[in-house]
């Protein structure tokens, strides 16, 4: 038995030995000659300006989370922006889609039209020059076919523009 183990434990320091050659010591030199020479580079970073701190006085500055706070000068100049000052009329607090007009009364030289608002709300009587709908529409001429109101709503470029819409009387 002993001769058997001898035997198995030379066959394997043979089988070792073999795969342990040299096959590819060339690529191997020369990729330490290739390596030699390479070092990473990392680009130092860049310096970094601390910014000087300010003193927030809430009495005196105005919030930074007013929507006031943010006005450009074309918003100030702009001419035909609504007057947003003015007491906002109960026809206003609804969609101009939603309202409806149910009748025109003229009584002598001032028309009146009914404008239906959604229930459970009964019909208000209005005239020309005052408000109804959500995009400041006020009521231009009152007429026997309906009501002609003139938004005023923001364009695509943020200037406000008017557009006229009549409400049709139903028949």
């Amino acid at each position: 038995m002993n001769f058997f183990r001898v035997t198995t434990v030379v066959l394997a320091l043979v089988g070792l030995a073999g795969c342990a050659s040299e096959e590819h010591q060339d690529i191997k030199e020369w990729m330490r000659e290739q390596s030699k020479d390479m070092r990473g580079r990392v680009p130092p970073l860049p310096e970094i300006k601390p910014f000087p701190p300010v003193a927030y006085e809430t009495e005196s500055m105005t919030s930074p989370f007013s929507p006031s706070k943010i006005v450009t000068i074309e918003a100030v100049l702009d001419k035909t922006a609504p007057d947003r000052n003015r007491p906002v009329q109960p026809l206003e607090s609804f969609p101009l889609e939603d309202l409806k007009v149910v009748g025109i009364i003229l009584s002598g030289a001032v028309p009146y039209a009914l404008i239906q608002t959604p229930p459970p709300n009964k019909p208000k009587h209005v005239r020309v020059g005052e408000y109804m709908g959500q995009s400041y529409g006020k009521i231009t001429a009152i007429t026997r076919e309906g009501v002609t109101v003139r938004e005023t709503v923001k364009d695509i470029n943020g200037a406000w523009v008017e557009q006229d819409k009549t409400l049709l009387v139903p028949k």
